[in-house]
């Protein structure tokens, strides 16, 4: 990297440090997690729980990018703007942060984890999902706002999606959470 490409990343980096989640913020949680711990929580999931046929260096390198157009065009909220026009906003934040960082291999990345058709997109899409409850988890045992069963609902497609062994993997966790909450009626 030149100097130039080291301002740039500093600069993203920080972003992504202060850019604080929407959707907890919306619902009042004091000290939201960021973009980036968020990204640091999915990939440290995915390192801990993909299943071994799979990519474990490009599962964990696709956590690491697929919130980091947002340092450009936004967090959004589900159902905020259209599908499409996210999209848009978000394949054009990439093209920038490629061309600011001079890694093509991003993009390549971050294309493959919205086009979800690969296994290790999916599992990373459900995986991004997944961390979702254990952050509203964390949230309900610190600060007493509970919605656990909502994020539980918003994984469960996206944990459907994956193998048999790794559905029941993470479906053991997602139980386990409602279970423990006393909320039996999401299974």
């Amino acid at each position: 990297m030149d100097m130039a490409q080291v301002k740039n990343l500093i600069n993203i980096l920080g972003k992504m440090k202060d850019l604080r989640r929407r959707g907890w913020v919306n619902r009042d949680i004091k000290n939201p997690e960021s973009d980036a711990g968020h990204s640091f929580s999915v990939a440290l999931l995915t390192m801990l729980l993909a299943p071994e046929e799979l990519d474990l260096c490009k599962c964990v390198q696709m956590a690491l990018v697929h919130d980091l157009p947002e340092v450009f065009c936004g967090d959004f909220v589900p159902n905020e703007i259209a599908p499409e026009e996210k999209q848009r906003l978000e394949t054009e934040a990439m093209r920038q942060l490629v061309q600011q960082l001079n890694v093509p291999k991003m993009a390549d990345l971050f294309a493959e984890f919205e086009a979800g058709q690969t296994p290790e997109a999916r599992f990373v899409k459900a995986i991004d999902r997944v961390d979702n409850v254990l952050t509203a988890e964390y949230y309900r045992t610190t600060q007493g706002i509970d919605l656990v069963a909502e994020f539980i609902q918003s994984a469960l497609p996206r944990v459907m999606r994956l193998d048999e062994k790794t559905q029941k993997s993470l479906l053991r966790i997602l139980q386990d959470l409602s279970v423990a909450k006393s909320d039996k009626d999401i299974f």
